[in-house]
């Protein structure tokens, strides 16, 4: 008969021969796994080493084209824009520098920056009761020949900005013009001064000009923020931002939507303009926190008025306008002010 100590015996024994095989085994492997951990580290290491080199490369690059853009801009800009007034609507969280380089740029081109229009958070907010703000004021304030809310069917935009759509469609034409007078300045004066008051504009006139001159623009430029909203492409936000870059169009010779490289991406206005179904058309820019973003955008602006349809221009549409627009021995035309029908037909 087999007693208790027997099992026990047999019992430690089998497991003191694990214990012996555990270790005989991993010393008999140790030498080939720290081999083998030996190689795959220096294989990583050598792939980093490379992948910084690269990266160190497309940065000098980068610089390198920055530098040839920002010394080559007065040629490549000269008279592009000479004789056209432009006024710059910024979203909030708009980048600074991109908005003193795009100035910069534009000014190159031979434009008059009028100023700023800067959008408020205030302006984006969709409860109903700034809703119900927005479509009083803009009834409010709007000129005799517009009715806020006759286009909003015209566009793929979410019925949650209605408000900001009929603000749009009274903003704007108190910020441009196609020639210069559409818009007596008591009218615009008393838009603008409207929109200011309730904390959704901030006008802010370039020296030498006053409010009532921004609506003197004849051209656009619109900045969006240098992060794209959480929610995505149909943030309220972008709609907002899409809806009044498109009224500045129908008011204008042209409008650009301009944001920095990392604001552009997926979720941002730029991309939702370029590959939603908003059935907006306004053309875009979407490195403007560059050199050649910036140039781009004066390009861009003189495209749209040689007749050339709005497109998408930048980094992520990989496209440069094309045959580029060369530099002008003489000043573009400036429009003569004549009595204009546009705000009716744009209504």
């Amino acid at each position: 008969m087999i007693d208790f100590r027997y099992h026990l015996v047999s019992i430690v024994a089998v497991f003191l021969a694990l214990a012996v095989g555990i270790v005989v085994g991993a010393t008999a492997l140790q030498g080939h796994v720290e081999a083998g951990l030996d190689r795959a580290s220096k294989i990583e290491e050598h792939q980093i080493d490379n992948d910084r080199t690269k990266i160190k490369d497309l940065q000098n690059e980068v610089a390198g084209a920055g530098e040839f853009a920002q010394a080559s801009a007065p040629l490549l800009l000269a008279n592009l824009l000479t004789g056209q007034k432009v006024v710059l609507v910024t979203a909030p969280g708009a980048d600074g520098s991109t908005i003193s380089g795009i100035t910069s740029a534009l000014q190159l081109a031979g434009a008059k920056v009028t100023g700023q229009a800067q959008l408020q958070p205030a302006f984006f907010d969709t409860s109903a009761s700034t809703e119900n703000s927005l479509d009083a004021l803009a009834v409010k304030v709007a000129p005799p020949d517009i009715t806020p809310g006759d286009q909003n069917a015209a566009f793929n935009l979410s019925t949650e900005t209605a408000g900001q759509q009929e603000a749009a469609e009274v903003i704007a034409p108190a910020l441009v013009s196609s020639d210069g007078t559409d818009l007596p300045g008591s009218q615009a004066d008393a838009i603008l001064s409207g929109f200011a008051q309730q904390g959704y504009l901030q006008v802010n006139p370039a020296k030498g000009y006053t409010a009532v001159a921004l609506s003197e623009a004849t051209l656009a430029v619109v900045v969006i923020p240098a992060s794209p909203p959480a929610s995505g492409d149909s943030d309220p936000a972008n709609q907002a931002l899409l809806a009044l870059a498109e009224q500045l169009k129908l008011q204008s010779h042209g409008v650009v939507l301009a944001g920095p490289y990392p604001g552009s991406g997926s979720g941002s206005a730029i991309d939702e303009l370029v590959n939603g179904n908003t059935g907006i058309a306004v053309s875009s820019v979407d490195n403007a926190n560059t050199e050649p973003g910036q140039v781009m955008v004066a390009q861009a602006l003189s495209y749209l008025l040689a007749g050339k349809k709005p497109a998408a221009y930048g980094v992520f549409a990989a496209k440069v306008p094309s045959p580029a627009p060369t530099p002008s021995p003489t000043p573009s035309s400036t429009p003569s002010p004549t009595s204009s029908t546009k705000h009716k037909s744009a209504a």
